[in-house]
């Protein structure tokens, strides 16, 4: 057999065309994004909807457009969408967005992120840091992913740093994670003092959570990720070890040589190499869905 490797391609989040002018934002520009991914390597596609103005959305109707204009551009690549929400919006539109969307729309995954996100932003030239918070209680956690079993959508648990892992040994033994669980070890800022209070993309920082995450879940599947170029290291070292893992215009723009790439197609590209030099081969879209429907 193989050894596969699941590479999950994140297209836009939270980026705007100021950081990259080809930040996919409108359903038909994910859909070709998608589709040059998948023909790279990609099994997976990650995507955050954008409201008119550019900013957060919960819409099903936007949400619908994508997956259906991905499905149809890239039929076989697994899609993920987000559940990451700004503070003040309660997790009920989350979940109002997964009912919603019909059979033919609805996403195959979906993140959740294992606890609170807070960050301190620089603001250049600027004295001071604005706090945003983006909020995950355990109520909110326990009642998506009860949604997740209701519509037949598998949780990305992310997990960002010892103590995401702590809520999901908790989690689990409570009874509320699927029983055989798919992660996300997002190492979700790009070095130390950045600002984003969660584990910095070093190598240290992914040896030790991926230490405690294989002690905590033994045989449980994840795809790892950093921030800005600092991601490169952390997805090396994660092909190294055998994990899954994660690249894309969300995570960073620019290519390990710091310049910026074309596409998302570009890293995916880049990650397949990778593989390929270490023995291993990128999963297709049935793999991946094998692989993760085996952690469901």
């Amino acid at each position: 057999m193989p050894d596969l490797v699941i590479i999950e391609a994140a297209l836009n989040g939270g980026r705007s065309r100021q950081e990259h002018p080809g930040v996919p934002l409108a359903a038909d520009e994910l859909a070709a994004e998608a589709r040059r991914c998948a023909e790279a390597g990609a099994s997976v596609v990650h995507v955050h909807a954008r409201s008119r103005t550019g900013g957060w959305t919960a819409s099903p109707v936007a949400y619908a457009r994508i997956v259906r204009a991905i499905r149809a551009a890239a039929p076989e690549v697994l899609i993920s969408i987000t559940s990451l929400r700004p503070q003040g919006v309660p997790v009920a539109r989350i979940q109002h967005l997964l009912e919603q969307l019909p059979p033919d729309a609805r996403p195959d995954l979906i993140s959740v992120n294992l606890g609170h996100i807070t960050t301190w932003e620089a603001r250049p030239g600027r004295n001071g840091r604005p706090t945003r918070h983006f909020p995950n209680s355990y109520d909110d956690i326990a009642q998506l992913l009860e949604t997740c079993r209701a519509k037949g959508v598998t949780p990305e648990l992310g997990l960002m740093d010892f103590g995401f892992i702590s809520n999901a040994v908790a989690l689990r033994d409570d009874g509320v994670l699927p029983a055989e669980p798919w992660f996300l070890l997002e190492l979700d800022s790009p070095a130390f003092g950045a600002g984003t209070q969660v584990a910095p993309a070093t190598d240290a920082t992914y040896a030790a959570l991926s230490a405690t995450l294989r002690e905590q879940f033994p045989g449980a599947p994840w795809a790892a990720h950093g921030a800005g170029v600092a991601t490169y290291a952390v997805v090396q070292r994660a092909l190294e070890e055998g994990a899954h893992v994660r690249v894309g215009f969300e995570d960073a723009v620019e290519m390990p040589d710091g310049s910026l790439a074309r596409s998302n197609a570009d890293q995916v590209a880049w990650t397949v190499k990778r593989a390929t030099a270490l023995g291993r081969t990128a999963a297709t879209a049935e793999d991946a869905r094998r692989i993760i429907a085996g952690s469901r």
